[in-house]
């Protein structure tokens, strides 16, 4: 029998009504699979082999289940029970219309860009950071400036001096990069975006590359001897005057079901215009 995990936020669905909900919809015709999302290798191991899941929380639910179901090429279909649930394709009410169209092959699969950081740790061992929404390069300390050169394609692009930097995909424009003045990229296209927080370089605005280009980062610790750099807000490192991050397009993709008819700009509006 194939196989459907069920990814619940256990904050968001206390009493796993809405889990048990799905599962008795889908339990005739799949093998279920549950998972609390909380541990990236316990949902790597969840997602083999399976056909789709189903992500019940908000958009960090999703965020959280994006790289393991990127890695094992699993779509994800988003129950939000969040806030904002701009990832999340199904609301509350809908969910048994969206149980049955998903069984019946009523939708479609949205894939979406992603990127990743390549840095090195203390050992000098490179470690890869791949995020769906963004790359955020940020002071550690609240009272202190960084500086950041950055250079696209090996080409100097500006340098930047505030509270630091977020490189994100059209994804995640509508995220932190939204929130630090950044325009809004509709979700099928393959760009980075390149945004400034709090800068206070004269002049400094968010810029739109190509999702090919090769973004280097380079710290200098001026204001500030440390910083961090953070993937979808999941996952952190310590970054030193000195160091170097680069960031490139990731070969994993991020698969998403969508069983409504709502379009890109129908979305936008309900979820971020009110």
């Amino acid at each position: 029998m194939r196989k459907i995990v069920i990814i619940t936020n256990q904050n968001k669905d206390a009493d796993a009504a809405i889990t048990k909900k799905c599962s008795e919809v889908l339990s005739d015709y799949y093998e279920i699979t549950y998972d609390n999302g909380i541990s990236f290798d316990n949902t790597l191991h969840a997602l083999k082999n399976a056909s789709a899941a189903i992500v019940i929380g908000g958009d960090g639910t999703i965020l959280s289940a994006s790289i393991a179901a990127a890695t094992e090429n699993v779509p994800l279909l988003g129950i939000n029970l969040g806030n904002l649930g701009y990832l999340a394709d199904v609301e509350l009410s809908e969910i048994e219309t969206a149980m049955h169209n998903f069984l019946n092959g009523k939708y479609t699969i949205e894939e979406r860009f992603m990127i990743e950081a390549h840095c090195m740790d203390n050992n000098g061992n490179e470690i890869v950071l791949p995020a769906l929404n963004d790359i955020v390069i940020s002071r550690a300390s609240y009272t202190r400036m960084i500086a950041l050169d950055v250079l696209v394609d090996g080409n100097f692009l500006s340098s930047y001096v505030g509270d630091g930097i977020v490189i994100s995909t059209p994804t995640g424009s509508t995220a932190y990069s939204l929130s630090a003045g950044g325009p809004v990229a509709h979700s099928s296209l393959e760009v980075s975006i390149i945004t400034p927080i709090c800068s206070h370089t004269m002049g400094s605005k968010p810029i739109i590359i190509p999702g090919s280009s090769t973004i280097t980062v380079k710290f200098h610790g001026t204001f500030d001897d440390k910083s961090m750099l953070t993937a979808d807000g999941q996952r952190a490192v310590k970054i030193v005057d000195g160091d170097k991050i680069t960031v490139t397009a990731s070969k994993l993709k991020t698969k998403l079901i969508k069983v409504s008819n709502r379009s890109f700009c129908e979305i936008l509006h309900k979820k971020l215009q009110g």
